[in-house]
């Protein structure tokens, strides 16, 4: 079976994720200081990394659980079993992991690729925007940055027909595109 290989290094991801980021981090910013002033946003900003222990938790928490949303969504969309995933961490890039075993399509990849963003960072900004919390838009804004690896997938993926199977890369990010269907 032949496959397109659509993803990139480590290296590279974590480099382009820092170019990914600036603009979310700017527009979350701006949006939520345009409807509730530049103080507040600082307020919320000392708030949430103000007592580095808690800060440190809520992120150590937050990585866990944003690759555990991956999981559960390749097991929802895709239909694949626990026993599918694999959690990690790669020490050489300091990469937290979530990782499918087994081909999927490649609708049900975009699905588990993009929720960590969706529920942990978009999501919780929407709401911080509109309430006015500056410690919940800055844990948006921190978990919408934190998904730019996933966004970077995203883009690789974006000309693939949704009737194509895919199947994680092990080791970098993103996916081979498989020329032949596969059952899933």
């Amino acid at each position: 079976m032949n496959k397109t290989d659509l993803s990139i290094s480590m290296n590279k991801a974590n480099i382009v994720s820092i170019i990914i980021a600036l603009p979310i981090l700017f527009l979350l910013s701006w949006l939520y200081s345009l409807r509730w002033g530049f103080d507040e946003l600082m307020f919320g900003f000392d708030i949430f990394f103000g007592n580095f222990f808690l800060f440190f938790i809520v992120f150590i928490l937050g990585i866990i659980v944003h690759e555990l949303i991956h999981g559960f969504s390749w097991m929802i969309a895709g239909k694949k079993p626990f026993s599918a995933m694999k959690f990690g961490f790669q020490v050489s890039t300091f990469t937290p992991y979530a990782h499918c075993k087994e081909p999927m399509k490649v609708n049900a990849y975009r699905i588990g690729a993009f929720m960590p963003a969706l529920l942990m960072g978009i999501l919780p900004s929407i709401v911080a925007i509109l309430i006015g919390n500056g410690w919940l838009i800055i844990f948006g804004i921190v978990f919408t940055v934190s998904a730019s690896g996933d966004f970077i997938i995203l883009w690789l993926i974006r000309n693939v027909s949704k009737d194509k199977f895919v199947e994680d890369h092990p080791t970098q990010a993103g996916c081979y595109v498989l020329d032949e269907n596969v059952t899933s």
